[in-house]
């Protein structure tokens, strides 16, 4: 009778598999709208798709605030690795590269969010993205707090993050920047997929949504400046101004940043523009430091103000003025041009030249012409002959 009941164990056995099998074939497209997720610590989430991924500012390896909402309008990747993972993290991000090759020119946008801040500094990042000749502008690979990080990736994305522990999934988003796929880029079918659900975002008509700005709700700041002299933005009624934000201590974006605009001030000297620069940094960045720095770019007092202050007026300054988010020696690259009104007409990325060659002529556009320099002899003459009568 022995052999008679292994065999009839092995029969409930393959009837079990059977009836599994059945089950799983069932349920595999219950839900179109979903991919299981893959990670190194296989947990078996699912992505939900169709849905709008939130905008969200991280540190790029330029070590500058990267927000993206800048990417409305464009068709995004979005990843996550980290740099010291020597097998599927190199090869996700080889096939990244084909793709940044073959849709670059389309618009297409890649993200990759690093789930071990602690040891890929913007530094090692930086070095990282040229090992794939990641395209300024194009492929941007971001850092931040641990625990920021994970709260976006999982909240945002709804996989699961964690140190060294990612999902392996490229998430495509689109126009809108609502999630469309979750592919697997080291699974040949799965990228191919990927690639035309790419093909096909890019070929979609983009709508700008008609929803209305947030409004600019501070009129005016007072500040310090680098003279230990109070600076009230409302001296510069009357004037256009380009206003941004930096710390003396930032090693490269911020000199950067301060470089453009010491190239708009050389370019628009005669014509009256005028520059304010807000640290992020008061604790560090006093008075003395920040007469330091202005010398670096020859600045003269009376048109480019470097400024401080306690930090919480700073941050609302941040939120108030310029509609922007402010941190401790964490800032956006924009520099905001505003008006002789005191109302901040528009921002540009200084790290983006494109956006720079739209400041230069906006700025070309609204600023006078400068006089001759034998006018201007002329009407101070004058002036001075009217005074002397």
């Amino acid at each position: 009778m022995k052999p008679l009941t292994g065999i009839a164990v092995c029969a409930v056995l393959l009837i079990l598999v059977g009836l599994t099998m059945v089950w799983a074939a069932m349920n595999r497209g219950k839900n179109a709208n979903s991919f299981p997720e893959d990670d190194h610590s296989g947990t078996g989430q699912t992505v939900k798709l169709d849905r709008e991924i939130p905008p969200f500012q991280l540190t790029s390896a330029d070590e500058e605030t990267f927000d993206t909402a800048s990417l409305k309008g464009n068709v995004w990747v979005a990843s996550f690795f980290f740099t010291s993972c020597p097998s599927i993290c190199k090869m996700q991000n080889q096939q990244i590269a084909i793709l940044q090759e073959e849709f670059a020119d389309d618009g297409v946008k890649f993200v990759s969010i690093t789930c071990d801040p602690v040891n890929d500094t913007p530094a090692v990042l930086r070095q990282y993205a040229e090992s794939f000749q990641a395209q300024q502008g194009v492929w941007t690979f971001l850092t931040g707090d641990m625990d920021k990080l994970k709260k976006i990736v999982e909240d945002s994305f709804l996989v699961m993050f964690e140190t060294q522990t990612h999902s392996d999934r490229l998430m495509i988003i689109d126009k809108e920047g609502k999630l469309q796929g979750a592919f697997r880029a080291t699974e040949d079918t799965d990228f191919r997929k990927a690639k035309k659900l790419i093909e096909k975002l890019v070929a979609e008509p983009y709508q700008p949504s008609k929803k209305e700005e947030p409004k600019q709700t501070m009129e005016s700041f007072e500040l310090s400046d680098s003279l230990e002299q109070p600076f009230d933005s409302k001296s510069l009624l009357g004037d256009y101004w380009l206003g941004s934000f930096f710390y003396t201590s930032c090693p490269g974006s911020c000199v950067m940043q301060n470089m453009a605009k010491a190239r708009l001030r050389n370019e628009f000297k005669d014509r009256g523009l005028k520059l304010v620069s807000i640290t992020c940094d008061p604790e560090n960045d006093t008075a003395a430091a920040l007469a330091g720095y202005a010398e670096r770019f020859e600045a003269d007092p009376n048109r480019w103000y470097f400024v401080r202050g306690d930090f919480d007026k700073i941050k609302k300054i941040g939120d108030d003025f310029f509609n922007i988010e402010v941190a401790h020696q964490y800032h956006s690259d924009r520099v905001f041009l505003v008006g002789k009104d005191g109302k901040v007409i528009d921002s540009f990325r200084t790290s983006q030249p494109d956006q720079m060659e739209k400041l230069q002529k906006k700025l070309d556009e609204i600023l006078p012409t400068a006089q001759p320099m034998a006018a201007t002899a002329d009407t101070e003459k004058t002036a001075e002959t009217e005074k002397k009568d």
